[in-house]
């Protein structure tokens, strides 16, 4: 009897875990459905993030999905004038996560990287950040890339703690393009412009024709145990002057 009420309480289990396994993926699915996507106009650029008009966080519209991980607490958003600049601030305390804005964009056509951030609290640890123990950056964007054969193709383009701009890491094999970093561009609106071609192409030797399909403004200080605090107030994508 003990044998047969312990078999019947692991079924009620294990359909107790697959029904939650099903609203689990059923949400998830949800939150991940690709609606409002963005997509190139034909213009000289693509404006893929404009924080001048701010969007609702709680949720974001649709095109746009903020992405929590399950064992951290997200990031804070909020919207702010950052030195007469209006931008979103995002803030972490040991923290992490990332808001993401779905596109479909051909980097061919539109190869150039256009943003501006200001970092206003970098990460500050003695860890490595080409570790996996201190792989944590007060500001990154996260691109995704789908080439002609299906295959997504995943990177960080990232503020360098030590690192300097155009180094590249390697966290197992993702890999990541620092854009700037450094204490001295601390504390001032930085504007960059990054070519993806050249980028793309040293991460990717194949050189495979691809689109970028997702962007996320992802900021995180989960691994260090440290505070961040960065503002960005819009993200481009152009053609090649």
């Amino acid at each position: 009897m003990p044998l047969r009420v312990g078999g019947k309480l692991l079924w009620i289990l294990l359909v107790l875990t697959l029904a939650l396994s099903l609203v689990l993926w059923f949400a998830y699915d949800r939150a991940h459905r690709r609606s409002n996507v963005l997509t190139a106009g034909g213009g000289p650029e693509v404006v893929v993030m404009d924080f001048s008009n701010p969007i609702t966080l709680s949720p974001p519209p649709p095109g746009w999905y903020h992405r929590r991980f399950w064992t951290r607490a997200p990031m804070q958003m909020s919207f702010a004038l950052k030195d007469g600049v209006p931008a979103i601030r995002l803030e972490t305390r040991s923290s992490a996560s990332m808001l993401f804005r779905h596109v479909e964009i051909d980097v061919a056509t539109y190869p150039i990287l256009i943003w501006r951030w200001y970092i206003e609290q970098p990460i500050e640890s003695p860890l490595d950040e080409q570790t996996r123990e201190g792989d944590d950056h007060p500001a990154r964007l996260f691109l995704t890339f789908k080439t002609a054969a299906g295959e997504e193709r995943r990177m960080e383009i990232i503020w360098g703690n030590r690192l300097k701009a155009g180094e590249y890491k390697y966290i197992g094999t993702f890999p990541h393009y620092v854009a700037d970093g450094g204490v001295e561009n601390v504390g001032r609106w930085r504007t960059e412009e990054v070519d993806l071609r050249p980028v793309y192409r040293h991460i990717w030797p194949d050189n495979a024709a691809a689109r970028l399909v997702d962007i996320a403004l992802f900021c995180d200080s989960d691994e260090t145990h440290t505070h961040s605090i960065a503002y960005v107030a819009d993200v481009r994508m152009a053609k090649a002057k």
